[in-house]
């Protein structure tokens, strides 16, 4: 017998693979799908959906082992590998005896291949849940586009950007829940906190890799500041628990920098978007003024090789057809109308001519003037119309 979560799982599985099989690739409708329950499900559907949100060439992927020197930050490398992974693989040391090396390479590549990215410690986990979902030559493909990208500002020679980026956060929490901000506001608690929220995605807080994967799910899909707006989730669905401490600064930085407790993801995850849509990053920075710098390749988003041929795009423009389809009737009705009234009219004044032979010597005299004027004003618009296209060209 399948439990319910199991039949869920296997409808969201159906919809996902829907979504794989069009061509080209719904990515549009695969982001929805990390907003929704259970995200990207499993292990072997992240590991194909996940460079394909980051629009990795899986068929040309560098030898990264190839390009590995001595760098700045080698040594240090070296010792966070060697401490790391025991989270992700409890129970399984042959797993992490095998992905430690891995590890090191695909950290020691990026880092080699491009010298002005700056080492910071967690980087390491980052790279650590993107292998152990996916493998080695994807986990490095992905990691050196989201340095480049998502995490540049993490990996400046100072943490300034980043400290702007923790600085947004009580200000959005001021925007959502009052109560909540006023509470930490009180304690002079300073976000540092969230540091690891945001430099890992939230690897270094979780204890399985599940709970990991879910949330890359959902990062992996969106804008690159949602790591802030899920920060923000994070703190309003603990609310009650924050709100029963000590409203002190120790208290409550203790009670963030320790391991998250089992978290409903799902939930946090559709209130993060939701969020976000409401209150987008541009209009976070405008209010609180507080400001990257424009260079800021957060402020860069959506970034140009992004995918944007999908499924809601097809979707999009079947709609814009249908409404046009919707207007050629009343077209066709018009012209018909036309058409009728005109014959109609002709076949009045032949008759009116057959009957009385000066009708037409009067309609003449009487319509001529009138066409004369009509059609003597059209010509005229028409040339001011054409002389003004004229000189706009030229300016």
């Amino acid at each position: 017998m399948f439990t319910d979560r199991e039949r869920l799982e296997a409808q969201k599985i159906r919809v996902i693979k829907d979504y794989l099989n069009e061509t080209p690739i719904d990515i549009e409708g695969l982001k929805r799908c990390a907003i929704e329950e259970f995200g990207f499900v499993n292990k072997v559907l992240r590991k194909r959906i996940w460079p394909l949100l980051l629009n990795i060439d899986t068929n040309n992927i560098i030898n990264h082992s190839e390009k590995i020197i001595n760098h700045k930050d080698t040594d240090q490398v070296t010792k966070d590998v060697e401490r790391s992974m025991w989270r992700f693989t409890k129970g399984n040391s042959q797993l992490r005896n095998r992905k430690k090396p891995e590890l090191t390479r695909i950290v020691n590549a990026v880092l080699s291949i491009h010298p002005q990215l700056y080492y910071f410690q967690g980087y390491h986990e980052i790279a650590s849940v993107l292998l152990l979902v996916t493998d080695e030559s994807l986990a490095f493909a992905m990691l050196e586009r989201l340095s480049i990208y998502h995490f540049n500002d993490c990996m400046l020679p100072n943490f300034a950007e980043v400290l702007k980026v923790l600085n947004l956060i009580f200000p959005l929490i001021s925007m959502v829940d009052q109560q909540v901000y006023n509470f930490i506001i009180r304690s002079q608690v300073q976000p540092m906190f969230a540091i690891s929220w945001i430099l890992t995605w939230f690897s270094h807080n979780l204890d399985e890799l599940e709970s990991a994967a879910r949330v890359y799910d959902y990062l992996l899909s969106a804008h690159p500041m949602a790591s802030i707006y899920l920060s923000v989730g994070v703190i309003i669905n603990l609310r009650e628990t924050l709100l029963s401490l000590e409203c002190s600064f120790d208290s409550i930085h203790a009670f963030y920098t320790s391991n998250l407790p089992e978290l409903d993801f799902d939930k946090i995850i559709k209130q993060t978007d939701s969020l976000l849509d409401k209150i987008p990053p541009s209009r976070l920075q405008s209010s609180s003024k507080i400001y990257l710098l424009p260079e800021s390749q957060l402020n860069k988003y959506p970034y140009d090789w992004m995918i944007f041929n999908n499924g809601k795009s097809n979707r999009s423009n079947k709609r814009n057809n249908k409404g046009s389809n919707q207007k050629r009737p009343q077209i066709y009705k018009f012209i018909f109308f036309i058409l009728f009234g005109s014959i109609s009219l002709f076949g009045t004044f032949v008759f009116l001519s057959i009957k009385s032979p000066n009708t037409f010597k009067y309609l003449n005299s009487f319509l001529s003037p009138l066409l004369f004027n009509l059609f003597n004003n059209r010509f005229n618009q028409n040339n001011i119309t054409g002389g003004d296209n004229t000189i706009s060209n030229y300016n």
